[in-house]
């Protein structure tokens, strides 16, 4: 409210003492300071308004949180120029533009955007047509929410639910191809064993056969003439027998493939020592490509359980995958050991200068009979049955690949004894999160694993299920992750309990007092699930 006790010395003018223009633009301008000042109470929250051309004309303060410009250093430039990382999202971008110009229709979307320190953020975009007073669009009106962690976490859920279903579906095929070689070896073999019979036999009656071609030329056998046969039937059954050499070539990829359940014959071994095998058998084809092989191989690399032709079998195939790839006359592949002491993995890295994967059969290479080489005779059955071989020594193989320029597999064999069944306690007042770590931590490591929904739960159960490793939640009801340690810390039986923390407030000061009881290892959320993994591996390592 105006006061109206007036003060000669003040030459501000008072509200009635304007003229009526004036008191209108007075008006508006406070109304707009006032609107702008809800605007940026929104922290969380980017408001832009921008002219139909792109020029930022409104930079609320939730856009300067998110993105670290100011609005002095955006207004008056073109947005796209400054948030969008690449040309595909900016094209996107014009699209919806010129869309909501020309519909006068809301929509929205789910987009990258890059912040001024270079971070790439999904941001959830609401985007208005804003309107003159003849209902024509003078500019664009974008809200944001930041996303990201959202995108992230159910990123991860899906891989996670990938390599679930990768690992099912692989132990499926093994039990197929375990039954299917069995049923077809036994006709091959008979296949096999009179072809070479047909074939001394027919040897034998080529004398008779040109004998009786003199007394009569025109004679027929099976509607073919003795000259017919003479010429083509060596090479008839020739093409058969290469034939069921291939098909038992092919049992025999499959039956690598269903080896997974049968490695039991498992010693100490070198990985350096098996890496030179396998190159030592696939030398000659080396040879005759021309292709140059270079051998980096970490020394003090500790022994592993394993089976060592199984091992030396996965390295041959994606060697041989590898010198399949290469088309050209430089080609070049690089094999690297390493043995990474934070995951407890060793690690066989794999890389050519080949084509790379196409993204035809990207998601599905580890598939048996998958390939893009089928008129070259390929049988698709090398990458199955090394992921199949990886797997029996509980590791994993992945790959990274650029078309034209090349591919990179990665084996990793943990040096973790499974053969003990590891026992998790996960303690989560989120239901969602304790099934996908449990779902993980079962399918992925073979661990056992047990739930906790607060921290009264979390004590009962240190004392009835004993784990090795308990991953434990900062915030949880009744007792928070930093009670639950203080408790542990009063327990003498509980002195060797492993302890990782679980937090999406990476800041919070209860961290702090955590880490000076001794519990120093800190996922934060939303999960990487592979990161995670290799974490929970490193610790186990000391049990």
């Amino acid at each position: 409210m105006i006061s109206k006790n007036r003060d000669k010395k003040e030459d501000i003018p008072y509200m009635e003492d304007i003229p009526e223009p004036e008191k209108t633009n007075k008006i508006l301008e406070q109304e707009n300071a006032f609107l702008k000042n809800i605007l940026d109470s929104s922290l969380s929250i980017s408001i832009i308004a921008t002219d139909t051309e792109g020029h930022i004309l409104f930079w609320n303060k939730g856009a300067e949180n998110i993105f670290g410009y100011t609005a002095s250093e955006v207004i008056g430039k073109k947005r796209i120029s400054i948030l969008y990382p690449d040309d595909k999202t900016t094209e996107e971008v014009k699209r919806l533009n010129t869309y909501i110009v020309r519909e006068k229709k809301e929509t929205t979307c789910n987009i990258k955007e890059i912040t001024k320190d270079n971070r790439q953020l999904w941001i959830h975009l609401s985007l208005t047509p804003r309107l003159d007073d003849k209902g024509e669009v003078i500019g664009i009106l974008g809200v944001g929410k930041d996303i990201t962690k959202q995108v992230n976490t159910e990123k991860a859920f899906l891989n996670t639910q990938w390599q679930i279903y990768q690992s099912q579906k692989m132990e499926a095929l093994n039990t197929l191809v375990a039954g299917a070689t069995h049923e077809i070896n036994n006709p091959l073999n008979l296949i096999t064993l009179n072809l070479s019979l047909l074939t001394r036999i027919w040897e034998d009656l080529m004398v008779s056969l040109k004998e009786l071609s003199v007394l009569n030329p025109a004679r027929k056998y099976g509607g073919l003439t003795y000259s017919f046969l003479k010429k083509h039937l060596g090479q008839i059954l020739s093409d058969m027998d290469m034939a069921a050499k291939r098909i038992a070539g092919v049992v025999s990829d499959l039956k690598n493939f269903s080896r997974q359940s049968s490695i039991v014959d498992k010693t100490k071994i070198d990985i350096n020592t098996a890496v030179k095998n396998a190159i030592r058998l696939i030398q000659t084809t080396l040879n005759r490509t021309g292709i140059d092989i270079h051998l980096n191989l970490a020394e003090d690399i500790p022994a592993i359980e394993g089976n060592r032709q199984g091992i030396e079998q996965a390295v041959f195939n994606v060697v041989l995958n590898a010198i399949q790839a290469i088309t050209h006359d430089h080609g070049k592949i690089i094999i690297t050991t390493r043995f990474k002491r934070t995951t407890g993995n060793i690690d066989i890295v794999i890389s050519d200068n080949g084509e790379g994967i196409s993204s035809a059969i990207m998601n599905k290479i580890f598939d048996p009979f998958v390939t893009d080489k089928q008129g070259e005779g390929r049988t698709g059955l090398g990458l199955s049955v090394a992921y199949s071989l990886v797997k029996a020594h509980n590791g994993n193989i992945s790959f990274t690949t650029d078309i034209h320029k090349g591919t990179t597999f990665t084996i990793s064999i943990p040096i973790i004894n499974r053969q003990r069944k590891f026992k998790v306690l996960i303690a989560d007042d989120d239901s969602a999160i304790r099934e996908i770590l449990a779902e993980v931590l079962t399918v992925e490591r073979g661990y056992q694993v047990s739930q906790a929904s607060n921290g009264t739960e979390v004590n009962i159960k240190l004392g009835t299920y004993h784990p090795d490793i308990l991953i434990l939640d900062l915030f949880m009801p009744k007792m928070d992750g930093l009670e639950v340690c203080r408790a542990i810390k009063n327990e003498p039986e509980l002195a060797d309990l492993k302890v990782m923390i679980t937090t999406g407030f990476p800041s919070d000061p209860k961290l702090e007092e955590i880490c000076k009881l001794g519990f120093t290892k800190i996922c934060s959320k939303p999960f990487n699930i592979p990161y995670f993994l290799e974490q929970i591996d490193a610790m186990l390592i000391s049990s």
